[in-house]
């Protein structure tokens, strides 16, 4: 049996930990809501700031059913759920948070077969997956089989960015490469954002470069946060320069660390005559 001291000390080490842990929020943020101190700020701030956006110009009276591909713990669940009448979230059962207890209707599957009917869904958030699928190609086809005419596709990837979530992190885009990829599938009103320029990339790319732990096969991704609290001051310092030079050299489009888009599966002639 534990003893009462046992116990006190077991108490103790959880109020230490629960405030370590307040103290670490505080100043790095808790994603999605990442502060400048935390070395994914420049992506996270930027698909952010792209998705409310968004729903900004489709909100309306209505509200829109909603189905996120690749959904993880669903993060952006608090700005969409604003608008969305039905919120899905479709990804592998492992990816998926037990006991969910906000309005979210949690759907097993992959991108490459989505579990959803045709024509069903209003908007589909598809945020940081394309470069982890098998078949990306397959992937946006089936995100339109699901989308009804006139629905919107949202999206954001990496352009360029450390290797991650190895063994499953297959490949880069450009928004070239991004722009083919959708208006192959039919996609039309396709807008492709960046993030920003070359150096706010450079400071992505060195700061997540940091937190991560050294490639070895078969040992997978894991972060450091005892790192990133550490080096929260130098990473901040290198954050808001890189923003600074991209404002003052200014932003030639060629090297984003993210890509944002968003598309539209069209209206059919017959229907459109109907």
């Amino acid at each position: 049996m534990i003893s009462h001291i046992q116990s006190e000390k077991i108490d103790i080490l959880m109020i230490v930990k629960e405030i370590l842990k307040k103290i670490y929020i505080l100043f790095l943020g808790q994603h999605p809501h990442n502060t400048f101190l935390s070395f994914n700020y420049h992506n996270i701030s930027h698909i952010n700031k792209y998705i409310k956006r968004e729903i900004k110009n489709i909100a309306g009276s209505k509200k829109y059913i909603l189905a996120d591909i690749g959904s993880g713990k669903s993060p952006y669940y608090q700005i969409l759920s604003e608008i969305s009448s039905k919120y899905v979230a479709v990804d592998m059962k492992d990816n998926l948070p037990e006991n969910e207890t906000r309005s979210i209707e949690q759907v097993y599957g992959v991108a490459e077969e989505i579990p959803l009917e045709n024509s069903t869904i209003d908007i589909v958030l598809c945020n940081q997956v394309l470069e982890h699928v098998n078949d990306p190609i397959k992937s946006v086809d089936e995100i339109y089989r699901i989308l009804k005419p006139g629905g919107k596709f949202i999206g954001s990837l990496p352009h360029v960015s450390p290797v991650h979530l190895e063994p499953y992190d297959f490949r880069r885009y450009t928004d070239l490469g991004l722009k083919k990829l959708l208006d192959s599938a039919g996609y039309t009103d396709i807008k492709i954002e960046g993030s920003g320029g070359v150096h706010s990339a450079a400071a992505l790319m060195i700061t997540m470069d940091w937190m991560l732990n050294p490639r070895k096969e078969g040992i997978p991704q894991s972060f450091s946060p005892i790192k990133a609290f550490l080096l929260s001051p130098i990473v901040g310092f290198i954050n808001l320069s890189s923003s600074l030079l991209d404002f003052l050299i200014k932003d030639k489009g060629r090297t984003p660390a993210n890509l944002c888009w968003t598309a539209t599966k069209p209206f059919h002639i017959s229907q459109i005559n109907n």
